[in-house]
């Protein structure tokens, strides 16, 4: 099945090759939950980042048991600080 993975701000640098700008499809097993897809993505685990799937934040301790479903749109977002 395929679905959206879109990396904004520095994280766009772990894309695959040859992905646009900002995202990339990405085929997936039909059982896979969260956790499986990001593996699959080369971000470093001391890079932080957030998770939202269709407008919906997931929080890291749900990685592991949220299903991802066809055409979902999976964002990733580095950590905003301001002041």
């Amino acid at each position: 099945m395929q679905v959206t993975v879109k990396l904004f701000g520095a994280l766009r640098e772990f894309l695959p090759a040859g992905s646009g700008f900002n995202s990339c499809q990405l085929s997936i097993a039909s059982n896979q939950v969260l956790g499986d897809l990001l593996s699959q993505l080369p971000i470093p685990a001391h890079k932080p980042y957030l998770v939202i799937i269709n407008d919906e934040k997931i929080n890291q301790q749900d990685y592991l048991s949220t299903n991802i479903q066809e055409q979902d749109e999976i964002v990733l977002l580095p950590p905003i600080k301001g002041g």
